[in-house]
């Protein structure tokens, strides 16, 4: 058996090869433009995987985690990400599911329309946007096409790594900056992603689970709390301020879940995983912004 992970660049791909690579397994992680060690170049949309790995059997166990994944982007630029996230997905499922190997696919929580929060794997999604609706389609895809396979959903992932942003790094700095304002109801879940990529290594070897959701869902966060929060604890609070607004008041391109929250019950009791506290992943996260502050000219 060997992992094979498909956008191994990305902040969760990365994460989870290194895991794999701590577990002493046989880990094969493919980037397309942005080069990290170890990995192997993939153009998912011009390659097959025949191509690079050409002893591809069904004994491997394919994580499928390349997409462009920034909904404002994704709005601004939908063929071009329709032609990976769609188009491209598509055919590399097929590929994988007709030499029978199992694919472990990364959805999101932007699959629901954030009217309740606290999804579990049962509930029924109804997307609002063109990133969500994306991976829904592939969900069902998968599901029609695929025996052997498991969705994954997850929320903001909070990595340690300053190419990757996250809500942390977006809350801390637009506190930064003039004229900030935070929704009051607003509610959401994070994970560090150390944990959510634990979470997947442990699926590869529970091939009756379908569907997982991983996030740090025992306790939801409000988008203003967050804020204040931040600015509490950073060192560099007294240069921070925001005002408060309701959700429906932010301006975005298209429509956003209000909450977006997903329940992780199911994760914690099959794959026995403690996510960590999100109150401590901020506390930590802040810190390392704040080590970073003049490196990332906040000032």
């Amino acid at each position: 058996m060997r992992i094979i992970i498909i956008g191994g660049s990305g902040l969760i791909g990365y994460e989870l090869y290194h895991e794999a690579l701590r577990a002493d397994l046989k880990v094969i992680g493919t980037y397309d433009t942005y080069r990290r060690k170890g990995l192997i170049n993939f153009n998912m949309k011009n390659e097959t995987l025949k191509s690079i790995i050409p002893d591809l059997n069904s004994s491997d166990i394919i994580y499928l985690l390349a997409a462009y994944s920034n909904p404002s982007w994704i709005y601004n630029n939908i063929d071009t990400a329709r032609e990976l996230n769609i188009t491209a997905t598509k055919k590399i499922i097929d590929e994988i599911s007709n030499i029978g190997c199992r694919i472990i696919f990364m959805s999101s929580v932007e699959v629901f329309d954030g009217k309740k929060g606290n999804y579990n794997e049962n509930s029924k999604p109804n997307p609002l946007n063109k990133y969500g609706m994306m991976k829904y389609e592939i969900e069902k895809y998968i599901e029609s096409n695929c025996e052997n396979s498991c969705i994954v959903r997850t929320s903001w992932n909070v990595g340690w790594n300053l190419k990757h942003r996250c809500v942390i790094n977006l809350t801390y700095e637009t506190i930064l900056k003039p004229n900030a304002f935070m929704a009051k109801d607003n509610t959401f879940s994070i994970a560090d992603v150390r944990d959510t990529a634990l979470g997947l290594l442990r699926l590869s070897d529970s091939n009756d689970i379908k569907k997982c959701h991983l996030a740090s869902g025992q306790k939801l966060l409000v988008r203003s709390e967050l804020a204040e929060l931040v600015k509490n604890t950073s060192k560099y609070g007294k240069l921070m301020d925001y005002k408060l607004t309701t959700f429906s008041k932010i301006p975005y391109t298209e429509p956003r879940a209000l909450h977006n929250s997903l329940n992780t019950n199911f994760a914690m009791e099959n794959l026995n995983i403690k996510f960590k506290d999100p109150k401590k992943i901020i506390l930590e996260k802040v810190k390392f912004l704040d080590e970073r502050f003049n490196e990332l000219n906040y000032n």
